[in-house]
């Protein structure tokens, strides 16, 4: 008898992965000024379940920059890992905002604008780090 290995991984949807916490990832990649200034970003979003916000309010994104990072990029997400409390705020208000651009199959590319935030995980390679998205309203 094989026995499987358990898989946090519940199904694949049209993000690419539902997990078993309810958050979905997919692969995409970064823009700022019409540049690629990462090749591949996991995108992650999940829902959150505190009362009383908008649907748009309950949309969690966060993203791990995981490949071919540009060096301006790099320079402002490692600063951002660095610092913290309200240097490290101060730090992600300097930073324009990123284009996270996804293929969804039932409507072709999408793309989710906002600022890149500190992150609470701070230890770890870049590539490991999920940085929160904040969409603007």
């Amino acid at each position: 008898m094989r026995f499987a290995r358990r898989v946090d991984v519940k199904q694949h949807s049209r993000w690419g992965r539902t997990y078993s916490d309810g958050r979905h990832s997919c692969s995409a990649h970064a823009c700022r000024d019409g540049m690629v200034v990462c090749g591949r970003v996991e995108l992650i979003v999940r829902a959150d379940t505190r009362l009383g916000l908008a649907p748009r309010e309950r949309r969690r994104v966060a993203a791990r920059f995981v490949a071919h990072v540009h060096p301006a990029l790099r320079t402002e997400l490692t600063a951002l890992v660095r610092h913290r409390g309200m240097i490290a705020r101060r730090t992600a208000e300097r930073m324009e905002p990123i284009e996270i651009v996804f293929d969804d199959p039932s409507g072709g590319l999408q793309r989710i604008v906002g600022w890149v935030q500190p992150p609470q995980r701070r230890h770890g390679e870049l590539h490991e780090i999920e940085f929160e998205l904040h969409e603007p309203s």
